[in-house]
């Protein structure tokens, strides 16, 4: 009998937390200019960031977020960009969360189980405000 070989690690065994699917409009103030984009879905550990617009998200890039989430209100987040992503209509990339406080942790909880138990409609559900770190 031979022994048993481990299976590579894939991107959904090393999650830790529940994502759930979501349509959170994402709105990054650049000086005088407004960058638009959508989270497609969230964690306690991070989100899954599309911009609108033609420029990447860098690997290590931090971002500071206030995440308004219904019925849970707003949270703020630090998270640094950990993997680029995209195709010909987005740019795209996971973002982990690096910062965040045990009530926001709670909230984001929350609200993935809620989402978890309800189907994602087509309207967004919450507002996203990013800062860049200088």
């Amino acid at each position: 009998m031979q022994p048993q070989t481990a299976l590579p690690q894939t991107d959904l065994d090393r999650r830790v937390h529940t994502r759930a699917p979501c349509r959170v409009d994402v709105r990054e103030v650049q000086g005088a200019q407004i960058i638009e984009g959508r989270a497609t879905n969230i964690s306690e550990g991070g989100l899954y960031l599309q911009r609108l617009d033609d420029r990447d998200l860098v690997v290590g890039e931090t971002l500071t977020m206030d995440i308004a989430l219904p019925l849970y209100g707003v949270v703020r987040a630090t998270g640094v960009v950990v993997k680029p992503a995209g195709d010909v209509f987005y740019r795209s990339a996971a973002v982990r969360f690096v910062e965040l406080c045990p009530l926001a942790a709670l909230r984001i909880r929350r609200f993935v189980y809620d989402r978890g138990r309800r189907p994602v409609r087509g309207m967004p559900i919450g507002r996203i405000s990013l800062e860049r770190a200088a």
